[in-house]
């Protein structure tokens, strides 16, 4: 009797097993017809709803022109004694080098999938091996709709997913953020189709896949791809569609007005995301790294920082659009740079007064570069992120602001804002005690204007033009 139980248990369990595998077979030929499905009602979408929209190109921030000659104190001017003393000591914690990997220079051996075709090329000096499906191919003599939306359907029925998923791997083996991610996808586009258009329409295709919010427009012979963003972009072309800026996305980070273009109204389910441009985590960029001395005094003593930042990370940041100022402010830099300038300034600031200690950094940021404006430098307005200030011969006042921030927060841990004029930027420190000078309350706390422009001037003192100055204050929390 017990026999025949467990017989019956064993029989009815294969049968429950069976059809178990039958629904989740059928679930997955389902959800199969349903992305079929959706491909196939975007690509009849391309074929009929397109509109012709004329580009806007985001201004530059500042109103005025920066000014082209910065003050300079003559004499260095000593903080009062007693607000020196009620200062307390900064507690620096000790900052350990951390171990740069090992540069990578031989492209890894991958396992051969099946009916793929492999490239290899350089991102960032990085040799990357990608494998991408055997039907990835397409020609076109001609830019219209019809064409754009045969794009579609050749990739709709390759094999993408396992190309995305390399994509991903990647992405998260550099700590890519979204901008350098596009730029990865653009370059396999680029390895693919050996032309732009292809490229741009391959870029879309995927980062639509990838649930990002992106469209294709065309122009003549020229096919534009487009995205919105978490943040302003500054100098970029864009166009508004269903009240959402559409920006045009370029390897080199940078284009014109552009005119009239045509694009599609609808958008493809679930591509939702906006890109953001971020930097949340380091970008492992460490093949090539340079160095660089420089010089400064404080209270009569000389001192020599030696740095170290990487040059293909430089070459990523050319590419970077303008974008709003606390994307600099709070970017996690590299490895190389704390190594470096953090080490060095950490026994200069250590055993100093709160006072004492950004007074320091003032005087190294105000004095170990040369400014320049942008548009005397570069012929537009670039925003530094604190490796390109130390790579480029000269700098402006949002460059060395945002290396000031960097310096101030991740030694001395005290609270920074940056301070915008409608042709100046600067920042504001939140010390623990009352200080002279240059004060305002945000959101209940008091900061002491600090500006690392302002040659030899010490925390609390302001440019003699901008004094009576309105501001608006930059949060970096």
């Amino acid at each position: 009797m017990f026999r025949f139980i467990l017989v019956f248990l064993f029989i009815l369990s294969a049968a429950i097993a069976d059809d178990y595998q039958e629904w989740l077979q059928s679930q997955t030929n389902q959800f199969t017809q349903y992305k079929k499905s959706l491909d196939e009602e975007f690509s009849d979408m391309l074929k009929k709803d397109w509109e012709a929209f004329k580009s806007m190109s985001s201004p530059s921030p500042y109103k005025k022109p920066k000014p082209t000659v910065i003050p300079t104190m003559i004499k260095e001017i000593k903080n009062p004694t007693q607000e020196i003393k009620k200062s307390p000591v900064v507690i620096v914690e000790p900052i350990k080098k951390i171990l740069i990997p090992q540069p990578k220079k031989v492209i890894k051996e991958v396992k051969i999938i099946k009916d793929f075709q492999t490239i290899n090329f350089q991102f960032y000096s990085i040799p990357i091996t990608i494998q991408y499906d055997k039907k990835t191919s397409y020609s076109m003599d001609e830019i219209n709709k019809e064409t754009i939306s045969g794009f579609w359907d050749m990739m709709s029925q390759t094999n993408y997913k396992k190309l995305i998923k390399q994509i991903e791997l990647n992405s998260s083996d550099l700590r890519l953020n979204d901008w350098a991610k596009y730029q990865l996808i653009y370059q396999i586009g680029i390895s693919i189709f050996e032309d732009i258009n292809k490229a741009n329409l391959f870029t879309w295709f995927t980062l639509v896949k990838m649930k990002y919010d992106t469209k294709v427009g065309y122009s003549s012979n020229n096919i534009y791809l487009m995205a919105t963003v978490q943040h302003n972009l500054y100098q970029v072309s864009f166009f508004t569609l269903k009240n959402k800026k559409y920006y045009i996305l370029t390897p080199n980070g940078k284009i014109e007005n552009i005119g009239t273009i045509y694009t599609y109204a609808g958008d493809y389910p679930k591509a939702k995301k906006s890109l953001s441009f971020t930097i949340f985590e380091e970008l492992k960029f460490y093949n090539n790294l340079k160095t660089k001395t420089l010089e400064f005094k404080y209270n009569g003593k000389s001192h020599t920082i030696n740095t170290q930042y990487s040059s293909d990370l430089i070459d990523f940041y050319k590419t970077f659009p303008q974008s709003d100022y606390n994307i600099y402010f709070s970017t996690k830099n590299s490895t190389p740079l704390s190594n470096s300038i953090l080490v060095k300034l950490a026994p200069l600031v250590k055993g100093k007064s709160e006072i004492e200690a950004v007074n320091l950094l003032l005087r190294f940021v105000q004095t170990s570069f040369k400014y320049k404006t942008d548009q005397n430098q570069f012929n537009y307005e670039k925003v530094m992120f604190p490796e390109e200030t130390i790579n480029y011969p000269y700098s402006d006042c949002e460059d060395r602001s945002i290396m000031f921030s960097y310096l101030v927060t991740n030694l001395l841990k005290l609270d920074v804002v940056g301070i915008k004029y409608n042709d100046h930027l600067a920042t504001a420190v939140a010390f623990s005690t009352e200080l002279s000078g240059a004060n305002f309350k945000f959101k209940g706390t008091k900061y002491t204007i600090s500006d690392p422009t302002y040659i030899n001037a010490n925390a609390g003192m302001t440019m003699p033009q901008y004094k009576n100055s309105k501001f608006k204050i930059i949060s970096l929390r």
